[in-house]
Parts: structure tokens; C-alpha cells; sequence
């Protein structure tokens, strides 16, 4: 994007680069410095979300009184930096343009994900800023991002995205924005729109300096080119984009590696918790499969909850093996006689005679009546 500067008059012509946004936020800061009250005057067909965030928000939080004047198309991002502000004029033939927010990524499914779960956020903050600009309902304002939608200066005020027409600063021929397209669009404005102040310079020496110490850019001074200025700044962020997509690469791949660890180390908990399940008499052999799918669509902690409501199941020669005490004879057993013992279960009387002989002296003797 091409800035140009002339007293309290900020034009932003082109395409938003990346490194754009801090760029305009140093500029606009140094006419802060001087100006109460500042215009802006946009012709943009958008570009970087993030740099025109910053933008926008610049100009909402500016202290001075902020003038905006979209002088041929303010369109993608160009459209949502006018929603930021309340006086936005437009001139009569020009348009804007909304859409949803759109990007690109390249590497795994978890980068597209990531990037789609961004994106949803982004669009999500548009609908907010819609309804706050025009006072319309959530659904009444999604539908200006559901494609390309092109809007002339009397629907823009007539939608509450405008407060006023201002006089055309080009005569253009009658065209269909939707028929041309945003670059064909925006191009029949460029061929004839030049600032009215006349400028040979976009910055001045005094601002090149604050801007190269504040962002500490090398190879360039206050003599330098605004072409140099401005490339610098641009390789500065670009660098720093850089190395940012790659911290986000290395992260991704520590979470990835952290997630597999963990399902590893819940998948040891799970088969520890129904292995002594198992050794418990809870649950069978034919049963880990069914519990295996608890734990795992639910967690450890339900599949514990569940295992825990289950009483363990002893064996009936365990009970019988295991039973001390006066009263150690199997449940249901209490009424057998010395015959009915001999003949159900008669190594089991055989045990009672060396375990319990006073048990066994009494149906010995029930028997034979001694």
C-alpha cells in the first residue's frame, strides 16, 4: 500500500502488504502528534487481515477526531476498516465490497484446521462489528458474507455503512462492479485518481527516521529512498512472519508428539485398570473389548465409576476353602445332613472333618445316632 502524507491528510492507495499495518500505525501516530482531527482518504481492494486489523484498530482508538473518505473502492478488508469508524463518506460512484475473510495453508490437517478455526474466529469478530455499524440483525448482515457483495454509495447509505455521498475525485464510465471483478474494479479508479495534494514524496525525512530506529531496520537512514524505506519495512515484517510460521510449525509438532504420549500413557492406565478388573472377578475375558470402548469414549474415570459399581465375583471352592469361623459351611447349605453332604459333595465333608471337626463330630453322630 502506497501512503501519502500532507499536513493533518493520510492517503492509503493499493494493496495491503504485510508489514502495512505497523507502517500506517507509525504514520498515523507522528500526525496524531500535530492534528486533532485527521482524513483519511481509501482506495483499497484489501489484502492482509492481520495489517488491516491493525489499521482499523488505529483508527478506532486514535484520539484524534478520524475523517474517512473512500475515494474510488474500499473493498475486502478495505470495507471492514470503514465498519471501525462513524464518519465515512464515500464518493458517489464509488463502491464497497464485503465478503467473509479467506486465507491459505500449507503442511498437515492440524495446520488447515488451525487456519479454518482462525478464519471462523476472524469472520465471527465481522458479524459483531456489522451489527454494531448498522444496528441490523445477525442475520440480516451474514448474508453480506456469503460471496462477493458489491454495495454503490446510495445502498451503502441507505445500510447505515455510510454517512454521506462526497463529490466524485474521477469520472468513470457506468460498469458492473460483480461483471469486472476487484482488480478490473479497482483499476478503473487508479488510472485516473491522484491525490489532490501533490506529493513527491509518500514520507517525509522527519518520519523516516522514527519509523527505521522503532523497528530498528538495517541498510536504510533517513536519506534513504521511501522505496528503500518501505522495502525494509516489508522485509522486516516479512522475516518476522517467517519465524513466527516457523515457531508455529515446531509448536504444532510438540503437540502432536504430546498428544501421542498421552494417549499412550492413558492407553497403559486403561488396560491396568481392566486387567485387575479381570483378576478381581469383575469382568470376563469376552468382556474387555465392551469396557476397552467405554474408556475410551468417555475416559478412565467413567470407566472406573462403572468397574467400581460391579461386587468381584469369588469362585464357590473359594468359598468354601476360604471361610473361617464357627459358620464356615457354603450359603445354602445350613440344612444338609451327613448323607446329603456324602453325596453332593463329599470331598468337601472331607475337608470339614480336618477344618471343622466339631461341625463334622455333630452330623457324624446325627447319622449313627451316637
Amino acid at each position: 500500500m502506497i501512503f501519502r502524507v500532507q499536513e493533518n491528510t493520510i492517503t492509503a492507495y493499493g494493496t495491503i502488504w504485510s508489514g502495512n499495518g505497523m507502517e500506517f500505525v507509525s504514520l498515523l501516530s507522528l500526525v496524531e502528534a500535530k492534528h486533532k482531527e485527521i482524513t483519511i482518504k481509501l482506495h483499497t481492494y484489501g489484502g492482509s487481515v492481520f495489517d488491516g486489523n491493525l489499521m482499523a484498530n488505529a483508527l478506532r482508538d486514535s484520539k484524534s477526531k478520524i475523517r474517512l473518505e473512500i475515494v474510488g473502492i474500499a473493498a475486502s478488508m478495505g470495507f471492514v476498516i470503514s465498519l471501525y469508524l462513524k464518519d465515512v463518506y464515500m464518493v458517489s460512484n464509488g463502491y464497497l465490497m464485503a465478503h467473509a475473510p479467506s486465507g491459505y495453508t500449507e503442511g498437515t490437517a492440524l495446520d488447515h484446521e488451525n487456519n479454518a478455526k482462525l478464519l471462523r474466529s476472524i469472520e465471527k469478530n465481522f458479524i459483531k462489528i456489522l451489527i454494531e455499524k448498522t444496528g441490523k440483525t445477525e442475520s440480516y448482515v451474514k448474508k453480506w458474507l456469503v460471496g462477493d457483495n458489491w454495495m454503490d454509495a446510495e445502498e451503502a447509505k441507505k445500510e447505515g455503512l455510510i454517512k454521506d455521498f462526497l463529490d466524485p475525485e474521477t469520472e468513470t464510465e457506468d460498469f458492473n462492479p460483480e461483471q469486472l471483478g476487484m482488480t478490473e474494479t479497482y483499476n478503473r479508479f487508479s488510472a485516473l485518481l491522484n491525490p489532490k495534494n501533490d506529493l513527491h514524496n509518500n514520507l517525509s525525512d522527519t518520519m523516516k527516521k522514527p519509523i527505521i530506529e522503532a523497528l530498528g531496520l538495517i541498510g536504510v537512514d533517513a536519506n534513504s529512498s521511501d522505496t528503500a524505506v518501505i522495502d525494509a519495512v516489508r522485509n522486516h515484517y516479512d522475516a518476522k512472519i517467517t519465524k513466527a510460521e516457523a515457531d508455529l510449525r515446531i509448536a504444532n509438532e510438540k503437540v502432536v508428539v504430546a498428544e501421542a504420549a498421552l494417549k499412550e500413557q492413558s492407553k497403559t492406565a486403561i488396560t491396568a485398570v481392566i486387567e485387575a478388573a479381570k483378576k478381581a472377578g469383575k469382568i470376563t475375558q469376552d468382556q474387555v473389548a465392551t469396557y476397552e470402548s467405554i474408556a475410551e469414549a468417555s475416559g478412565i474415570d467413567a470407566l472406573n465409576t462403572v468397574l467400581g459399581a460391579i461386587p468381584a465375583r469369588n469362585p464357590i471352592t473359594s468359598q468354601i476353602q476360604n471361610q473361617g469361623g464357627a459358620n464356615n459351611a457354603p450359603v445354602g447349605r445350613d440344612d444338609w445332613d451327613f448323607d446329603k453332604w456324602q453325596k453332593e459333595d463329599p470331598k468337601a465333608l472331607e475337608a470339614m472333618a480336618g477344618k471343622e471337626p466339631e461341625k463334622f463330630k455333630e452330623l457324624f453322630n446325627a447319622k449313627y445316632k451316637k
